[in-house]
């Protein structure tokens, strides 16, 4: 199964803090998304996508919830069928939850 992670931030310090994290996430084997500075999609914040297999999946998550406890990230399953279920049923939170714009996939 492959997952996705969004790490959103809010203000210039979690930003800075958000970037941070790119190129060890890059090294581990992750593929990283274009930074995204207005919200797009169900996404209300500023954020980038980080798309990840099921093989590093432990090591991945284990270091976002290690140095991203300021920061809201979603860490989401990627079945490929169903967004909306992806980001709801198959979601899990580091940090404060945010509320999605879960109508744009209906």
């Amino acid at each position: 199964m492959n997952y996705h992670a969004h790490i959103y931030w809010k203000n210039k310090e979690e930003r800075e803090i958000a970037l941070s994290l790119r190129l060890n996430l890059h090294d581990s084997g992750c593929g990283l998304g274009r930074l995204k500075n207005i919200p797009v999609g169900p996404h209300p914040f500023p954020m980038y996508q980080v798309m990840y297999e099921g093989n590093i999946k432990e090591c991945v998550e284990q270091y976002l919830h290690k140095n991203c406890k300021s920061l809201s990230i979603l860490l989401h399953e990627d079945i490929g069928e169903n967004h909306k279920r992806d980001h709801t049923e198959g979601a899990r939170w580091i940090g404060q939850k945010l509320d999605l714009n879960l109508n744009i996939f209906d």
